[in-house]
């Protein structure tokens, strides 16, 4: 699923378009998911994963300059999911739902070079506690393993409660994580607009000096 098609088109009822690579994209306008192209054949993007109402929500907030743009890695054509610019310097951002292992996340970093995680933990059992501020301790009883090997900022969508972005990783599966908490829409503003304000003061931090 996509936003936009190669002309940067949004979908409309009964619409057919194409997608980068020339192929046949059908208009999906429904009531309920967020109105998206799908592919009448399987996306070559290798970095690609099946995109899900979560992924085109994050997406809508992006002007569409900043969605779904193309990035050639060593010879093969990758959509980045968006992106945005802090100094004129671009930053990728990657929307992750599903799992990927620890060399697909490498094969990302290297290739975008600079790069957000947002990682979609709606749901997930995340039990935490305030130690200070908007500074969080989570325990994080079933984590996605791979997430530890990230080298690039990560940010945990944790739904309706915001987003954490985390500070630090624990060595072992079974230790703690710390994070700052926002709300969703503190980072949706800062995402879409490359500025900081007081509330993701912290992230910038990150993303100025290097992940945790």
């Amino acid at each position: 699923m996509s936003l936009y098609d190669k002309y940067r088109n949004r979908p409309t009822k009964g619409a057919r378009s194409v997608d980068y690579d020339g192929a046949t994209l059908i208009a999906k306008c429904g009531d309920i998911k967020v109105h998206h192209w799908a592919r009448e054949t399987a996306d070559p993007d290798t970095w690609r994963e099946p995109e899900t109402a979560w992924h085109l929500e994050w997406k809508s907030h992006f002007h569409p300059d900043n969605t779904e743009k193309i990035i050639t890695v060593d010879g093969i054509v990758h959509r980045m999911d968006a992106r945005m610019f802090i100094n004129k310097k671009r930053w990728a951002i990657e929307f992750q739902h599903s799992h990927i292992n620890t060399e697909e996340i490498r094969e990302r970093e290297l290739g975008y070079r600079r790069m957000i995680w947002v990682f979609d933990c709606i749901g997930k059992d995340m039990p935490s506690w305030r130690v200070g501020g908007d500074i969080i301790r989570i325990w994080w009883k079933r984590p996605r393993t791979s997430v530890l090997w990230c080298n690039q900022p990560v940010l945990l969508d944790i739904g309706d409660a915001g987003v954490y972005h985390i500070l630090s990783m624990p060595e072992y599966n079974n230790d703690y994580w710390y994070a700052k908490h926002c709300h969703k829409e503190e980072i949706v503003g800062t995402l879409t607009s490359g500025t900081f304000s007081q509330a993701t003061k912290v992230l910038e931090k990150l993303i100025t000096e290097g992940a945790a």
